[in-house]
């Protein structure tokens, strides 16, 4: 679970942060990082994990 999770949120911050960096260049740094992870939460606990952890349920939970 560890792996899966490190690769979830490395896509988010990759992909996330840098939209956010590129779309708020004038923001100061510590409210673009709050709207960052405010996105990059959400979206990993309610839509990316449960269908990643459920395809990958027998990868993760072997018998």
């Amino acid at each position: 679970m560890c792996v899966v999770l490190i690769a979830v949120v490395y896509g988010l911050v990759l992909s996330i942060g840098s939209g956010v960096n590129w779309l708020l260049a004038e923001v100061p740094y510590p409210l673009r990082l709050l709207i960052t992870i405010g996105v990059e939460v959400p979206l990993m606990t309610y839509l990316l994990m449960p269908r990643i952890t459920r395809w990958l349920a027998r990868w993760i939970y072997p018998a």
